[in-house]
């Protein structure tokens, strides 16, 4: 396309639009963000918006589309749902005091992974980037919502089966976006990760994952901290994914990731396993076939009071533990709240004023907060002394961790207390957001218009009496100021000091020289007056930017708080009890019930069944019997007894004796994959291999209906 011969606006849209060729180009312009081109066919395609055109200087019209500013945010969320990655391109210049046109640039890069405006993201769900970096030494998963400052690291090269620790990592993970390096992407399929996860997969160029360029992103995030201190040394696959991550984010977000605070490594056998085929056979935190949550283990268990309560709970039951004491620590702390109701209550009750400030510390980090956001982190601050004062009766160790990780936050109390308005709006340039007394500049500016605000209140009655025009009016709009409002058939009564302004169809509009003097007077102070608040506002903004770290950990402290208090009220409405964990070989329920049938069955009877296992006389169970007897449930029920067990969540039986599982396998259905030319019984067969391959002396295996559609010996 010959530049040329365009238009100066569209030549510079074209040269923005070459630096994002993979981007949908939010282009603004004016009130609106304009889209032409491709851009323009697709957005009108997806957003179902009226497809026009635009003269450039050429013989044919440019398509075009747009959207108006101040709702973009519902249109881009629509977009990235589809997987579409939108660059927002701003004037960075007043037009005003431009020569020419006005300069532009993208300010940011939205793509599944890394949404953080409020309307685009589920309050319940974390919204993971991860990224994956795999050779023949081994694999590492990095992953972080920038919207909460999460961000962890993992890398394995011991395992016989490293693409499906890949791909199990990733289904337990949940990410919205994947990014994978180029080795990986030729050795894989990428269709299967995408129907695993669920998630919108980007190949990376390998540039990404260059040594020397992950390194200096991490050192660069993290104040120079070299890799040894940031407990990375020697994980060169970790060092890979995650500075990859972080050189994807800088460059996304174009701005500091002051809310990654820290990089935490874990160990990929420090939870317990669950593959892919077991998060989805079990029902953990959504049902196999409408994908709800109502009706799955989550629907039963999550009463939690806050945002972050629900995301920690559904990270609890996709990583249950493995440890016998850390197991034992949360059931200690669960009895605790359900033997003394009152301090559980009192914290609950506590806890429904605490909004989301895991992800308000996000937006304030990342210099997005509001007003509104401010006296949100201020109201859920200001409980904090009330749950730390409940938590001083608990004696557990869990407890009273939780307790010294919620730190004092009465100085982010105090200053938004004092700067910001009870009531603030939304947008922080327009004023109205800093109080009264909080700084005696902005008071002086408010008080020298104070005067010229009451001459304007006044001058509707006293230009009513002096005319004798009774409905004139006096009104304001941001295009025209000030102005005096007569209807046509009162024209014949204006004074002679009246300058016509404005013709409408039944109306004049005029002002006075008096009015004009008066109105520079009072929008001049206000302009400064809306520019020293949002000055002020900022400077509030960077310094609460200092406790971030801070409120992070209090967030985590309280979310973790907030499980623990949803599952001892589940545990005592439902009659659950504390089952014994330890590092035996032993499963033993008595009079175990499935967790979710039981609620599901109404006032039916559920009929409870024992379990016994061990590793020497009796380490396999084979359940027959007719059609609907019930063998599917008594094997489920099982399996998420040892799963809520090891979660930390007391379990629907009599009582319990779990020796610590690591990992829980599935083999349920029948299904098929023809399009690969895999039958019912290959796909069974298949699963049963990676099974007897992965499994370990502590692992639990439910196989339902296998060697289905064979004879029965060749099925035994």
């Amino acid at each position: 396309m010959a530049k040329d011969k365009l238009s100066p606006m569209m030549q510079q849209y074209l040269d923005i639009k070459d630096s994002y060729q993979d981007c949908i180009l939010f282009f603004r312009l004016g009130d609106f963000y304009e889209m032409f081109y491709e851009d323009a066919k697709t957005a009108s395609r997806e957003l179902e918006l009226t497809l026009t055109g635009k003269n450039c200087g050429q013989e044919e019209r440019a398509p075009m589309c747009g959207v108006p500013f101040h709702s973009a945010d519902t249109y881009i969320a629509r977009l990235v749902e589809k997987g579409y990655k939108v660059a927002i391109c701003e004037q960075v210049e007043d037009p005003a005091a431009a020569k020419g046109i006005v300069r532009r640039e993208v300010i940011q890069i939205v793509t599944p992974g890394t949404v953080t405006s409020q309307t685009m993201l589920n309050e319940k769900e974390n919204n993971y980037l991860a990224s994956v970096y795999m050779d023949k030494r081994g694999m590492s998963i990095s992953y972080c919502d920038i919207s909460t400052g999460e961000l962890y690291t993992t890398e394995e090269s011991r395992s016989l089966n490293l693409y499906e620790d890949v791909l199990n990592e990733l289904a337990k993970i949940n990410a919205r976006e994947i990014m994978i390096n180029e080795a990986l992407a030729e050795s894989c399929d990428q269709e299967e990760i995408k129907a695993v996860t669920g998630g919108f997969l980007f190949v990376m160029n390998d540039a990404y994952y260059n040594p020397k360029s992950s390194e200096d992103a991490i050192r660069a995030q993290f104040g120079g901290l070299s890799l040894t201190a940031l407990g990375l040394a020697g994980r060169e696959l970790c060092t890979l994914s995650l500075g990859a991550l972080l050189a994807y984010l800088l460059e996304t977000q174009k701005q500091s990731l002051s809310q990654l605070t820290r990089c935490q490594f874990y160990e990929m056998g420090r939870h317990m396993s669950l593959d892919k085929a077991t998060l989805r056979n079990l029902e953990i935190t959504e049902t196999l076939y409408d994908k709800r949550v109502q009706g799955s283990l989550l629907g039963v268990l999550d009463k939690t009071a806050t945002a972050m309560g629900s995301r920690k709970m559904k990270q609890w039951l996709r990583e249950p533990l493995n440890n016998a004491a850390e197991i034992n620590g949360r059931l200690d702390a669960v009895e605790f709240l359900t033997e003394n109701p009152m301090v559980e209550n009192n914290i609950r009750e506590a806890l429904k004023q605490v909004y989301d400030f895991e992800r308000l510390a996000g937006r304030v980090a990342s210099g997005n907060a509001n007003g509104k956001d401010l006296v949100a982190l201020k109201s859920s601050v200001g409980v904090l002394p009330e749950i730390k004062e409940c938590l001083s009766y608990a004696d557990t160790p869990l407890l009273t961790l939780l307790s010294e990780q919620i730190h004092d936050l009465s100085p982010i109390y105090s200053l938004i207390d004092a700067a910001v308005t009870d009531d603030p709006p939304f947008t922080i340039k327009d004023g109205g957001v800093i109080k009264d007394g909080y700084s005696e500049a902005l008071d002086n500016l408010k008080f020298s218009i104070k005067d010229g605000k009451q001459w304007i209140a006044g001058l509707e009655n006293a230009e009513r009496e002096r005319t004798g025009i009774k409905n004139l009016k006096v009104g304001f709009n941001k295009v025209f100021g000030y102005y005096i409002d007569v209807t046509k058939s009162n024209t014949h009564l204006v004074p002679e000091d009246y300058i016509r302004k404005q013709t409408l169809v039944n109306n004049e509009r005029y002002i006075t020289p008096e009015l004009k003097e008066m109105e520079n007077l009072v929008l001049g102070a206000e302009s400064q007056i809306n520019q020293l608040e949002y000055e002020l506002f900022t400077a509030v903004r960077m310094e609460i930017q200092q406790y971030i770290r801070q409120i992070q950990e209090t967030s985590q402290a309280i979310a973790q708080l907030d499980v623990l208090c949803s599952f001892a009220r589940v545990s005592s409405r439902l009659g659950y009890v504390k089952p014994v964990i330890d590092d035996s070989f032993e499963l033993q329920i008595e009079k175990g019930r499935h967790p979710v049938i039981e609620q599901m069955t109404g006032g039916g009877l559920f009929v409870s069944n024992d379990t016994y296992l061990n590793n020497t006389d009796t380490s396999m169970l084979v359940i027959t019997g007719p059609n609907m007897a019930g063998k599917s449930t008594y094997m489920r029920q099982t399996a998420l007894i040892v799963l809520m067990a090891q979660a930390g969540c007391f379990v629907p039986c009599q009582s319990a004796k779990i020796g610590v599982v690591d990992r829980i396998f599935t083999r349920i259905g029948a299904s098929d994959n023809l399009t690969q030319g895999q039958s019912t019984f290959f796909v069974e067969m298949s699963e049963l291999a990676y099974i007897l391959s992965c499994a370990k002396d502590r692992s639990l295996i439910i196989l339902d209906e296998i060697g289905r559609g064979t004879r029965t010996y060749d099925g035994l």
